[in-house]
């Protein structure tokens, strides 16, 4: 299929590898859109039609208007239907599922809803850090787009047939695990999970967790997991070492 426009919507590397990947796929000339303060995203993507937008590493939500004039793929870093939404990869962690990974997928009017192309597993270990875990889902989305982009050309999709109870709640940017706030009444393995999911490593677009002692609230700015105890290092003016033992 011949398409008027292909368009890339995303920041980072997922966006400027699939940009390259789109370009020699099609032999055709793509744009990348950036967002700035003087972009009005709804007014221009509306007025699309017959175009290719692919949204890499990007939350901007289309319109009705847009979706339905034009062929609009996502790229979600979740196993679809579980975890919609923004922070999957934080979420994933917390919550210690036993496997993660990517999906691409058609955009339709809801969020994260549209028929699957490509989904892509990443097994996950009691060690994973959400800033590890996204950088492989990142590598994956990459790694998988040709494929996604042959399906795309033969219309070979899977339609999702999710019922109420199959969609988890989704996710907001805003939401983090228990509010950024550790409690020291959790066992062991749901401190590891809190505190491997809110290490983001180099992305950096969450707090660091806190904790609250004596009614004070201290930044954990790092922390240590052994077989026996978990050392937080704490940061409140002075440096404040706590070791969490017989969990």
């Amino acid at each position: 299929m011949k398409y008027n426009n292909i368009f890339i919507v995303g920041i980072g590397r997922v966006a400027d590898k699939c940009l390259a990947i789109a370009s020699s796929f099609f032999n055709q000339h793509v744009q990348k859109i950036s967002f700035t303060d003087s972009f009005k995203a709804d007014s221009f993507f509306n007025k699309l039609e017959n175009s290719l937008i692919i949204s890499a590493n990007n939350f901007y939500i289309f319109k009705e208007e847009a979706i339905d004039k034009n062929t609009i793929i996502n790229y979600h870093n979740s196993l679809l239907p579980r975890h919609r939404g923004a922070g999957a990869h934080i979420w994933s962690v917390y919550e210690n599922d036993f496997e993660s990974g990517i999906t691409w997928h058609l955009v339709d009017n809801g969020i994260d809803t549209g028929d699957i192309i490509v989904q892509e597993k990443i097994i996950l270990d009691d060690n994973i850090t959400s800033g590890k875990l996204l950088y492989k889902q990142h590598e994956l989305a990459i790694s998988s787009f040709e494929l996604c982009l042959h399906k795309l050309q033969s219309n070979d999709f899977i339609s999702n047939n999710w019922d109420s109870n199959m969609l988890s709640s989704i996710h907001k940017k805003k939401d983090i695990p228990n509010n950024g706030i550790l409690d020291l009444t959790w066992d062991k393995k749901k401190i590891s999970s809190f505190l491997r999911s809110m290490n983001i490593g180099i992305f950096k677009t969450i707090p660091l967790p806190q904790i609250i002692l004596f009614s004070n609230k201290y930044e954990i700015i790092s922390y240590e997991i052994t077989n026996n105890s978990i050392v937080l290092n704490l940061y409140n003016q002075n440096n404040i070492k706590i070791t969490i033992d017989n969990l």
